[in-house]
């Protein structure tokens, strides 16, 4: 999806992503970061913008990484989807493919504009699974052993059968979730409302009869710019166009993008013992998360190892708290983030720290310690190796964030892997470059 919008410094238009955080302007090269007070608002521009009175139709628009944990495993994809944020039969229930090949804005004030309030509020289970149990007929095939005569050889007869199999889902997880409120322009044509963009009827019927309140824009709706300066020292701070923590090379400290402006965030630099001198191209970023699991017995890395069967032997040590989860906090692919988070947690890397920013470049951070904690009960569920014991346990799990430190391990790349020697960590670079798409 991408918005149009111009620089508010020079004026100049700026083509934005949706997943970006910050606005770069090529002509005055500002760089500002988007904040808006409670979620982004956009609009369609009409075909004609000459109309007396446009009347612009709200739709919930919900994009993200989809995990369900159920019956037969755990299964990912991604989620992208809209809905009538109001309760009528004159409007289009989606948007369609629109959000894809259309621009659109941000939601600014308009004499001619007036907008009808979404009264349908937006809820995660619009975007769930309608159904916790589904029972579906499924084809068996099995082979028989079949003697031929009292002396003679067996043989192989292939048999198939019908059987009902029932797929409950125990748990439901979002991350690198959007949700924003697109508002797609209409106008009263002879009783009836008529889609702005295309200039055709929406509804073959009867007048309309019914009355929809209105209101105009609201100053609560502006999206806040501020500056990407450091507020410690004042300077420049490194980030990308997605990223949500920004980084100060000049005082060596981390800021995580908010609701409230620019908040500190503690992070340090794993130091590697296997990689080759020179041979580190970049740092990956990751969640390390201090956490309280509450419905199941997760209180020390040795609980992990009974969890999911490793084949380890407990050390004394494994048994005191704390116990960390590894997160990548960058987006990636669903099923290498599940993996990648497995095997760093399993890997419960142990090594040296330096409390300095990497030399290297870094990989965009933007994943928040908020997306690392939605995911842990689907990570939980994937470590553990007696799924038909702790899936039906999941809805009763409570986890509690307790600490949330920001964590850059180097890389060594090839020419179309990426690796992480002391964690012995692999995957594909094109993985990185598709979920730059999420």
């Amino acid at each position: 999806m991408r918005i149009e919008h111009q620089c508010p410094r020079c004026g100049a238009p700026v083509i934005l992503e949706e997943t970006d955080r910050l606005l770069t302007c090529g002509f005055c090269k500002t760089k500002l970061c988007m904040q808006p007070r409670d979620y982004f608002r956009y609009c369609f521009i009409p075909s004609d913008p000459f109309l007396e009175e446009v009347i612009y139709v709200p739709y919930w628009r919900f994009r993200g990484v989809h995990y369900t944990c159920k019956t037969s495993g755990i299964a990912n994809g991604i989620i992208d989807r809209t809905f009538l944020a109001v309760k009528s039969e004159h409007f289009t229930q989606t948007l369609g493919l629109r959000p894809q090949t259309l621009k659109l804005r941000f939601v600014q004030p308009a004499d001619n504009a007036r907008f009808i309030p979404p009264s349908i509020p937006f809820e995660k289970s619009f975007v769930q699974a309608k159904h916790d149990v589904t029972y579906d007929i499924v084809t068996v095939h099995e082979t028989r052993f079949v003697r031929r005569g009292t002396q003679g050889d067996y043989a192989e007869i292939p048999v198939t059968r019908k059987e009902l199999k029932e797929e409950r889902i125990y748990h439901e997880a979002f991350v690198a979730d959007t949700m924003s409120l697109i508002y797609t322009p209409t106008f009263v044509r002879n009783g009836r409302f008529h889609d702005a963009i295309l200039n055709e009827a929406l509804f073959e019927g009867p007048p309309v009869l019914e009355s929809f309140p209105y209101e105009v824009f609201s100053g609560d709706w502006a999206v806040d710019f501020l500056p990407t300066l450091c507020p410690e020292c004042g300077w420049n701070t490194l980030a990308e166009r997605d990223s949500c923590v920004l980084l100060c090379n000049t005082c060596n400290s981390a800021w995580e993008t908010g609701g409230q402006g620019l908040k500190r965030v503690g992070f340090t630099t794993a130091l590697s013992t296997k990689a080759a001198e020179g041979s580190v191209r970049q740092y990956l970023p990751f969640w390390r998360l201090k956490v309280e699991v509450k419905g199941l017995k997760l209180d020390c890395y040795a609980d992990v190892v009974r969890l999911g069967n490793l084949p380890r032997v407990i050390q004394p040590g494994w048994e005191e708290p704390p116990l960390f989860f590894w997160t990548p906090a960058f987006r990636i692919t669903p099923a290498v983030y599940r993996r990648m988070s497995k095997q760093f947690t399993i890997a419960n890397f142990s090594g040296e720290f330096d409390d300095r920013l990497p030399s290297a470049p870094i990989q965009s951070i933007n994943l928040t310690a908020q997306d690392a904690l939605d995911s842990l009960t689907t990570i939980i569920a994937d470590l553990t190796i007696n799924k038909r014991k702790v899936l039906p346990l999941l809805p009763g799990i409570k986890i509690t964030l307790r600490e949330a430190l920001l964590v850059f391990f180097p890389v060594t790349e090839t020419d179309h892997e990426y690796i992480q020697p002391d964690i012995k960590c692999s995957f594909l670079k094109n993985a990185l470059e598709q979920g730059k798409n999420i």
